[in-house]
Parts: structure tokens; C-alpha cells; sequence
């Protein structure tokens, strides 16, 4: 996966002689993290963790959470330091509260954007997206760049494929996904990059018992 993962530094005390030791402020080894990982999906998972590192492995190889087993790879777009398990929990029910614009907005203003994305004013200038793919956008209102972040590009496939009556190109929905993580921030990838995401997800929903 692109992007990469957080590390938690411990700190390590080399030993002193007795006469120079000083008291010092040691961690108390209670810190916890509230995380968010993308699954292959789109959709958005949020748990804590006192290793985020760790538990991210334990995501991508199934052994941490049910929802997430069905729409891997995961990926992690968001963490935050809590002082105990306590405060992690009930900060994880409060960004579980919000909706996925929140989640998506919060999550953005840790990253920093990818190069150019501020100044795309046109559908047309979207990586990926030519003339064609612009005008499947506004087929489904979408009339600007700035109303992509925060949209589900499965969803958006779906949609058009209902109003047009007829199954279109897979290739378009890679190219939904590239168009949407774009503007949320992830580095300029062709559409081809998203193909093995789909694939994995539309067999995660059909073995879902779609």
C-alpha cells in the first residue's frame, strides 16, 4: 500500500551512574491510539489500538475484525494519541457518530494534499478524467471537482448504471475511484492502480451474498 503507516516512538534510558541520575518523567505505557483505515470498499473503519502499526499487519492479514476481513487491503488514513483506554474508547463512539464527510475532512487535515489538487477547477483536469467520464459526472450532479471528496465511487457507478439502463466498463468504476481518492488527497495514480481494489471489493459484495 501507497502511503505510509505511523510509528509510536519509545523512548529508551541508557543507564547513569547512580550519583548523576535524576528523576525522570517516564511515559506511563498507557497511551492508546484511535485509528481509521479505507477498506478496498471505500468504506470507513475506526478502532483503537496501542500499536497501530501492529494492528493495521493484523487487518491486511484478517485476524483483527470481522468487517474488515471482507474488504481488504486496508488502509490507514488517520490516527490520534488518547491518554488511556478509557478516552480512547469514547473517543472511538464519537468518531464513529460522525458521518463520512466528518470522517473524511478530519482524516485530511492530518495529510498533507496532493500537488495541484487545490487548483483543479474543471472535472476535465482530474487525473484520469477526459470529456467522456466528465460528462458521466454531471449525469449524476456532480458539476465540480469540490463535490467528489467524501462520495463513495461504487455507489456512484451503481447509480449511473441504473439511469442509463445498461452495465458499463468496470474500467469506468476504476476510474471513479482514481477521480475520488484524488480529490481526497492521494497522489496522482492512473485509473489501472484502482483495478485490483475493485476487483477485490465486487467479489467481496458477491460473496457477501449479493
Amino acid at each position: 500500500m501507497g502511503g505510509a503507516a505511523c510509528r509510536t516512538n519509545k523512548g529508551y534510558f541508557s543507564s547513569m551512574p547512580r550519583k548523576a541520575r535524576r528523576p525522570e518523567v517516564r511515559p506511563s505505557g498507557d497511551e492508546w491510539f484511535v485509528y481509521m483505515v479505507r477498506c478496498a470498499g471505500g468504506s470507513l473503519y475506526t478502532g483503537i489500538a496501542k500499536d497501530v502499526d501492529r494492528r493495521c499487519g493484523q487487518h491486511n492479514d484478517g485476524t483483527a475484525s470481522r468487517y474488515t476481513r471482507s474488504r481488504l487491503p486496508v488502509e490507514l488514513v488517520y490516527q490520534e494519541a488518547q491518554p488511556d483506554q478509557s478516552s480512547a474508547l469514547k473517543r472511538e463512539a464519537a468518531i464513529k457518530a460522525m458521518d463520512r464527510r466528518q470522517k473524511l475532512k478530519m482524516a485530511q487535515q492530518k495529510q498533507k494534499p496532493a500537488k495541484g489538487v487545490r487548483e483543479v477547477a474543471r472535472l476535465e483536469d482530474i487525473p484520469n478524467v477526459g470529456p467522456a467520464v466528465a460528462a458521466d459526472l454531471r449525469r449524476l450532479g456532480i458539476t465540480l471537482p469540490a463535490g467528489l471528496p467524501g462520495r463513495d465511487p461504487y455507489a456512484l457507478y451503481d447509480e449511473l448504471c441504473r439511469i442509463t439502463g445498461h452495465r458499463h466498463d468496470p474500467c469506468l468504476l476504476d476510474t471513479f475511484i482514481a477521480a475520488v481518492r484524488y480529490m481526497e488527497g492521494a497522489p496522482k495514480r492512473p485509473w489501472w492502480k484502482y483495478t485490483a481494489e475493485r476487483k477485490r471489493a465486487m467479489a467481496a459484495r458477491t460473496g457477501a451474498g449479493g
